[in-house]
């Protein structure tokens, strides 16, 4: 059990602080990650270089924000998803736009 957070490269569930439901929870998740990953990634795949929130994807898979959002970061960190942008959200918070297509820096447009 670790103390501090376990977030790492994003292949495997995190936690925060040293409860061990946290990393309980943690390696329950982990089973499952893969699928829900790919799922994830899938929903996200319609919206194209434009994008899309968390909070677009969560009724297209019948999944609360707070199963989406922490395998949007994942996916991040993998490289699979690239944050485009901010838009505010359901609850009236910004929130990363992410897309699957990778913004062309502008350096490499010209």
């Amino acid at each position: 059990m670790a103390d501090e957070n376990s977030y790492g490269d994003g292949t495997a569930a995190g936690w925060k602080g040293n409860k061990s439901t946290g990393w309980q929870a943690a390696l329950a998740v982990g089973k499952d990650l893969g699928r829900r990953q790919r799922q994830v990634l899938d929903a996200f795949e319609p919206y194209g270089a434009a994008g899309a929130i968390c909070d677009d994807i969560c009724p297209v898979l019948h999944l609360p924000v707070h199963v989406v959002r922490p395998r949007a970061s994942e996916l991040e960190k993998q490289g699979k998803l690239y944050p485009v942008g901010k838009r505010i959200g359901a609850l009236g918070h910004p929130c990363t736009v992410f897309s699957v297509v990778k913004p062309v820096a502008p350096a490499e447009a010209a």
